[in-house]
């Protein structure tokens, strides 16, 4: 059993134990290092307290050592910044140095580095920094850089940002190019659920993505996120059909037990 299938069915634990041994048994392995770091942040975010707070350190760690190995990697310096941008500073959280990170990864990546620096000017609550997020992507939209990648994180930008009707476009364009592209089902259904627009339609995009096997997602996984069933179960809510929209929910809570949008969705219709 690989890391990447033990992922796959929520088996995180797993994963987590799988890749500690890879990189035992490989620690030169850049690509070791930064799944195992990518792993044990997401379980960090589901463990408590003490185990949590291990968890994120060995996330940092791995992070670390992935850049160490491979220093040119862009994937492996987005994901070491979104940890500095993210992780709060008992954990080895440091934005200053994520923004560093963020101006480097810009010379060598235009869609990573974009990435990282809006997000870390959105985290900043300052007006003026959420001006120039506005300005970068706004840049970053009319230069096409990033090809169908840059689109998804482009549209996801717009979802994040409450400018969902941003995004719609986005993903219709994407469909039009690719119809059988996963990702590209997954971001306009998504966009449709958000606002309110045939259901039908997004719940069918959803179904699609989720039966066809995923491409590379935007954080460089090859699993869905579990937001993408939460997003099929609102889909199947709008739709008035509460059992198909419960087996959802259900399922995005399988792969992570503390989603609190699918807990909140899922105990909604048990009010009912």
């Amino acid at each position: 059993m690989s890391a990447r299938s033990a992922a796959e069915r929520g088996s995180l634990d797993s994963a987590y134990t799988i890749l500690l041994r890879a990189v035992d048994a490989q620690p030169g392995r850049a690509e070791a290092h930064f799944w195992l770091a990518e792993v044990a942040g997401t379980l960090a975010i589901e463990k408590w307290a003490v185990s949590a707070f291990f968890l994120a350190k060995r996330s940092k760690r791995e992070f670390v050592r992935a850049v160490q190995l491979a220093p040119g990697n862009p994937l492996y310096l987005e994901g070491l910044g979104r940890y500095l941008a993210r992780a709060p500073g008992i954990v080895g959280g440091d934005r200053d140095s994520a923004r560093a990170l963020a101006l480097n990864l810009l010379k060598i990546d235009q869609m990573r580095g974009t990435s990282l620096l809006v997000e870390l000017l959105w985290r900043s609550g300052h007006p003026a920094d959420q001006v120039r997020a506005d300005s970068l992507i706004e840049a970053f939209a009319r230069s096409g850089t990033g090809g169908r990648e840059g689109q998804v994180r482009l549209a996801m930008f717009f979802a994040r940002t409450g400018k969902p009707e941003r995004a719609l476009p986005v993903g219709e364009r994407l469909v039009a190019a690719d119809s059988t592209d996963a990702l590209g089902d997954w971001v306009l259904g998504a966009t449709l659920v958000t606002l309110h627009r045939d259901p039908r339609q997004a719940a069918r995009r959803l179904r699609w993505a989720l039966d066809h096997p995923p491409p590379v997602t935007t954080d460089g996984r090859e699993y869905w996120p579990p937001a993408v069933w939460w997003y099929l179960g609102l889909a199947y809510g709008q739709l008035g059909e509460a059992d198909s929209a419960r087996t959802a929910y259900a399922q995005a809570l399988r792969l992570a037990p503390k989603f609190k949008p699918a807990k909140a969705a899922m105990d909604s219709l048990s009010l009912r």
